[in-house]
């Protein structure tokens, strides 16, 4: 490098310029010999001589040390784009009807979610949900967060979220351009997750006490399904799937099965107006314990006495607006159909408020199921009616208070303690009670 640096001096003084470049030759060779060479002391070796670079992302130590970088099936999985949550409930409740205190239903969980993205170097292409939880309950009463504990007394392992979300899943088959307008457009979901009716597509109930509509108004607000969901435009998004039917477990038991289909707002609704809503429609046959029970003619007309033809469609809202104080959010729900011949009505509305530390907020909810069905007494556990039953709907009020320790945006840590009182004000089988509620519950 030095006799480079001498050449171009010299072309640029010309050849009269030699002795300069005697004396520049000299000068580098000197810096680039250690003019300390003769003062180390002999056998002394650098601290810092075997430290490579740190390993870089997808990298294994081995790789950085000078090995072949190799990395396990499950080191892949686990190091990139992974999350790993935790969740913790205590939940209590008594009922007015209850005979003593040690009838006082509870309910303790511990569970985990599973969040994993698959990436490209440009592109998240798929995603994994896997949610689950191992539960005890005692003393079981008719909660409206708990309706799918009815026969799970005592230990119980329960799956609540298992799906796959493959993005732009067309794609590869289509050119530059067609790829670049069909981004969020066609997605595909395979797995367990909420039905697409109402607002629970967009509202995750997995650890509140207040419920949404479908869990009494289709016997379970999760299924195993499959199908598409994505932007139609700025305007509007879409889901359609085909759904098994079954709820909670996995099984065919004959049912054809259900189509179930959504139209809704799009983001920009919720960003600039604090509106959230659509239009959804199901259709098709789903096994339901509790509609062949409640409703004689259900019961005789259900294929095999379990398979029930379905019809359920309607509207949803929710609007949140900013008030001097906090949040104020109130939500709708509604949809009308049948179950067999029998035509059913359900409807939900709720007015929340958040004040704006995220430390407490409270609400007020009433729900009613409706149905026009032929009583059969004897056909509902416990046999005959009694009191004050007897009424074409089941219908609540329902008020909560919840202190927040930790209240993220974006739900990815919470911690709280709620008070929830349930006031039934009709009941279609048995009298109705009064419940209360108190929970313990933290996601992290």
């Amino acid at each position: 490098m030095a006799e480079q640096a001498s050449t171009a001096w010299a072309w640029r003084t010309g050849g009269c310029a030699a002795p300069v470049a005697a004396l520049l030759w000299g000068a580098l060779s000197y810096a680039a010999a250690d003019p300390f060479t003769d003062a180390k002391p002999t056998g002394v070796v650098d601290p810092f001589a075997e430290v490579a670079p740190a390993a870089t992302s997808g990298e294994s130590v081995a790789g950085a040390l000078g090995g072949p970088a190799e990395q396990s099936s499950l080191d892949r999985f686990l190091g990139d784009n992974f999350t790993l949550k935790l969740e913790l409930m205590s939940q209590f409740s008594v009922s007015d009807a209850a005979d003593a205190w040690e009838d006082v239903y509870s309910r303790q969980s511990a569970g985990f979610e599973v969040l994993k993205r698959f990436s490209t170097r440009t592109a998240t292409v798929a995603s994994l949900n896997l949610q689950a939880r191992f539960v005890r309950r005692d003393h079981y009463l008719p909660v409206i967060n708990d309706m799918e504990g009815e026969d799970r007394e005592g230990w119980c392992g329960e799956l609540h979220n298992a799906y796959v979300d493959v993005y732009n899943v067309f794609s590869p088959f289509l050119s530059d351009a067609g790829q670049a307008a069909s981004i969020g457009r066609y997605n595909l979901r395979v797995g367990r997750f909420y039905l697409p009716m109402g607002l629970n597509l967009q509202t995750d109930t997995h650890g509140t006490l207040l419920q949404l509509s479908n869990d009494r108004n289709l016997g379970f607000e999760r299924d195993w399904y499959a199908g598409f969901w994505g932007a139609l435009n700025e305007h509007l998004n879409y889901d359609l799937y085909g759904l098994l039917g079954s709820g909670s477990d996995l099984v065919f038991r004959g049912q054809d099965g259900m189509l179930g289909g959504r139209l809704s707002l799009g983001p920009r609704y919720l960003r600039e107006y604090g509106l959230e809503g659509g239009l959804a429609l199901l259709c098709g046959e789903r096994l339901s314990q509790h509609a062949v029970e409640r409703s004689a003619s259900v019961r005789r007309e259900a294929q095999d006495g379990r398979v029930v033809d379905t019809l359920r469609v309607g509207p949803d809202l929710r609007y949140t607006r900013l008030v001097p104080s906090g949040t104020m959010t109130w939500t709708t729900e509604l949809t009308a159909g049948t179950d067999e011949a029998d035509e059913v009505f359900t409807q939900l509305h709720q007015l929340e408020y958040l004040n704006r530390s995220r430390r407490w907020g409270t609400a007020l909810q009433y729900r009613r199921f409706w149905q026009d069905f032929e009583r059969d007494p004897a056909a509902m556990p416990g046999g005959a009616m009694t009191g004050a039953a007897g009424d074409a709907a089941d219908a609540s009020l329902v008020g909560e208070v919840t202190w927040y320790f930790r209240n993220d945006v974006g739900n990815t840590t919470l911690h709280w303690v709620k008070l929830n009182v349930e006031q039934q004000t009709e009941r279609q089988y048995g009298d109705p009670e009064t419940i209360v509620s108190l929970q313990y519950y933290r996601y992290w």
